[in-house]
Parts: C-alpha cells; structure tokens; sequence
C-alpha cells in the first residue's frame, strides 16, 4: 500500500501543491481584533503636523528669522533713545508709553516678515517641483495651508520671545516701565498678523511663479504703505497752503483707504490693537481680535480656491 506524499495530501486537499515556510498558516491572517484604519480627519491632522513641524524646523535653522528679530530690536532701542534724548533735553520727567512705538515696529516687522515668508512657501514648491510630488501623500489644499498658517503663528511666537523679553531688559536698564496691559496686547497679537499670513498664502497660491509672488507681495506693501504716510502728510500740509484746496479730493481718498485699511491691513491692526489694549479698551480690542481672526479665515479661504485652480504644476 503506497502512501500518499505530502505534495499530494495539499493537492488532495485543494491545495497548489507549494511548499508553505514553517509556521505560516494555508489562510490569510485575519485582522487584529479592536484595530482601526485611520480615517481622513486623523490623516489630514498628521500631515498637517508633519508639515507645521518641518516648516518651523527649517525656520529654526534659518537665518531670515534672527535677522528680523535683530532688526527689530535695534529699530526699538533706537526709538528708546529717541525718547530719552527727548526727555533730557526738555526737563521733564514723565513719558507716555515709552515702549509701544519699539512693540508696534517689532510686530509690524515680524507682519512683513511672515507675510512675505507665506507669499514664497507654496510657489517655490511648486516651481521646484516638490508641490507636485508633495500631494502624492494624503495632501490636499487644507491640510497644507493648515500646516503653513500653524508654522507662520509658531514663528510669530518665537519672534516675540527673542524681541520683547530683549526690550523688557531695555525698559529695566534705563529705568522705563513696561506696561503690562501692552504685554497683553502682545499675547493676543498673534489675532493681528493672522491676515498677513493669509494674504501671503493667497499670493504664493494664485503666483504663477515665486518671482511674481515675491513681486505683487512688494506692490502691497508698497501701496498700503503709501497710503498710511500720503495721508499723514497731506493732513500736516499747513491749511494756507496753496495746494490745500486742490488736494482735498485726494486727502479724503485716502482717508477712506485709510480708515478701510483699519480693518484689514495686518500693520494698521497691529497698531490699532496693541493702542487699544494699553488703553485698556476691551470691546474696541475684542473687536479687532475678532476682526484679525476673520480677515485670516477669509484670505485662507481665498489661498484654497486659488490653489484649487492654479494647481499645482509651474
């Protein structure tokens, strides 16, 4: 009586006949029990995290962010002094906020900085190709403006511990007080540079290429600058002047720019923000809290769509 060999006991038994390695069974290992997939939200939360951190990682290491913290600083020792020469000089021994002028230049500073730091994110990406290979992952529009806007508040952050403790051991050294409404104003200012990210990220995301990011990124600075100074030096113009009447149309342009711009420019809610917390006006604070929070919703809603449309090929 011939006994049958292994190879046709499997065969007998439906089997292919291979030999199967030691210890691994015919069937498929079935799931572990109690095991989940991950869903989309969780996804788009590591990504987003991925990204936050590498941007901050890289920013850390960079060199642009302590420059612009350093100028800060020295732009703010420099109005302190101004402040002291004009105390000496005329005698008196009482000055009204000392240091706001230096924390609304540092923040204003660091505004400009993240803003045009946001502008050149997504286009250099996309013009080094890497935006393409980047949305082969589980990346969509969200999660990277997400991680963007996350990185440029974490580096707002970072920006105001390297410049205001340094203004601080200023205000110490030469005897100044540091209010701390205005330290209060400085932890909710992250509220006023939120639409400078949004509206960098919507330039980098609607720029066919980084220089013309980097180009429509100047012109704004340039034109919402222009209006604060234009209009501050035609309210100075003496009224005898024989240009005063002419110019009113232009005077009460920009005026209105001015007062639009109260509510949306990044540098004019800075401004307008940190005055109104060392005047411990709370409804007038919230209100531009609120405001900064809703202009960087909608520029972020605006950065999706465009780069919904442009895409992500040069």
């Amino acid at each position: 009586m011939k006994t049958a060999s292994r190879g046709g006991r499997r065969k007998a038994e439906g089997g292919s006949g291979a030999p199967v390695p030691n210890g691994v069974a015919d069937h498929p290992i079935p799931p572990t029990p109690g095991a989940r997939r991950p869903t989309p939200s969780s996804l788009r939360r590591r990504v987003t995290a991925t990204i936050a951190r590498q941007e901050i990682r890289d920013a850390v290491f960079g060199w642009p962010l302590y420059l612009t913290a350093a100028v800060g600083v020295l732009i703010g020792t420099l109005l302190v002094y101004n402040v002291l020469q004009a105390v000496g000089e005329s005698g008196l021994q009482i000055v009204g906020r000392p240091l706001y002028g230096s924390v609304v230049v540092v923040a204003s500073l660091a505004a400009v900085f993240l803003m045009g730091w946001a502008a050149l994110s997504i286009a250099r990406s996309r013009d080094q190709g890497a935006l393409r290979v980047l949305f082969f992952a589980p990346v969509d529009a969200v999660s990277l403006l997400a991680a963007h806007a996350l990185a440029a508040l974490a580096m707002y952050a970072l920006l105001m511990l390297l410049t205001v403790p340094a203004l601080a051991l200023l205000a110490w050294l030469v005897n100044l007080p540091f209010s701390p409404l205005l330290l209060l104003g400085v932890l909710v200012s992250p509220a006023f540079v939120a639409p400078a990210v949004g509206i960098g990220l919507f330039l980098s995301a609607i720029a066919g290429t980084a220089r013309g990011a980097m180009f429509t990124f100047g012109v704004v600075v340039v034109v919402a600058l222009a209006i604060q100074f234009g209009y501050t030096a035609l309210v100075q113009s003496p009224p005898d002047s024989p240009y005063y009447d002419a110019l009113l149309f232009l005077r009460d342009v920009l005026r209105t720019a001015r007062d639009a711009l109260r509510w949306i420019s990044p540098l004019a809610l800075v401004g307008e923000g940190l005055d109104a917390a060392l005047r411990a006006n709370w409804r007038e604070l919230g209100r531009y809290v609120i405001a900064g929070f809703a202009g960087g919703a909608v520029w972020l809603a605006l950065a999706g769509w465009a780069l919904r449309r442009r895409g992500v090929l040069p």
